[in-house]
């Protein structure tokens, strides 16, 4: 008779704890993180949003708790989350959050390597290993198969205000994803300085770096004419303008250090074909 209570007490608690866990109701603080979440099979748990979130588009209609810079406890503890996933600049915020007893948890999307080793702890955390390990395939596939240049060419990655070049503009510097994907394509950063991650240059500092090659990289939210884009820097004293070699490149992924860099990688390679 102890051994039959025994055992439904075990199916009890068991059932219990599936059930709470596909209750799992996740916040996440950056498009990235609401992408990698989703990858793994968790979309329906995510319960809350960043701003600007838009893949997948289910998620476009979630709860807003505020961008980068405004995110709102209130709006956040409202969801009654169970984990809430930020970045490491968002530390402080998470540890708030701690203080009233949710769990949280820090990732870091810089390089390629950082975006694989969160997948996989996102995996770990969620119980999607199998899911988490097609994901990293799927980007080290692309790794293994970007396509080299005939010639080395040094690039310039501009992005965010790139329409405009009075108040100067937002490029790729070092320790950024762009950049490993520029040495999987066989090409080089055309900006040399010490600074890394997002540097601003003015007109001279761009002239400076005389590139082979601009990629001008756009997201779904910049209202601009690429064309015309293209026309202000085709204007500049640089050898990408000399040789025509500005491209610009406009879509939803992009810009985003989630699992959907496996598509960015041929995206860059190809137009630097």
């Amino acid at each position: 008779m102890d051994i039959w209570s025994d055992t439904v007490r075990l199916i009890i608690l068991l059932f219990i704890s599936l059930s709470l866990f596909g209750q799992e109701r996740i916040v996440t603080l950056s498009p990235a993180i609401a992408e990698i979440v989703s990858s793994l099979g968790k979309v329906q748990n995510i319960v809350a949003v960043s701003d600007y979130t838009l893949y997948p588009p289910e998620l476009t209609t979630k709860p807003k708790v505020g961008g980068y810079t405004t995110l709102s406890i209130e709006r956040v503890l409202a969801q009654k989350p169970t984990l809430v996933i930020g970045l490491e600049h968002q530390k402080p915020f998470l540890t708030q959050l701690n203080a009233f007893h949710v769990p949280t948890q820090v990732v870091r999307l810089e390089s390629i390597g950082d975006i694989k080793q969160s997948i996989a702890a996102l995996a770990e955390r969620l119980r999607a290993s199998r899911q988490g390990e097609e994901v990293i395939a799927r980007i080290d596939k692309q790794i293994t198969d970007a396509s080299k240049l005939p010639k080395e060419q040094s690039v310039l990655i501009v992005f965010a205000n790139a329409s405009s070049l009075s108040r100067g503009v937002y490029i790729a510097g070092h320790d950024l994803f762009f950049e490993e994907i520029l040495h999987l394509c066989g090409a080089t950063n055309a900006y040399t300085e010490a600074y890394s991650m997002q540097p601003i240059l003015n007109i001279e500092g761009i002239i400076a770096t005389n590139p082979d090659h601009v990629l001008l990289l756009l997201g779904p939210l910049d209202k601009v004419d690429p064309e015309a884009v293209k026309k202000r820097w085709q204007a500049l004293p640089i050898n990408a303008a000399k040789n025509n070699r500005i491209t610009v490149i406009q879509n939803d992924h992009i810009l985003i250090p989630s699992q959907r860099v496996s598509k960015t990688i041929p995206a860059i390679c190809e137009a630097l074909q």
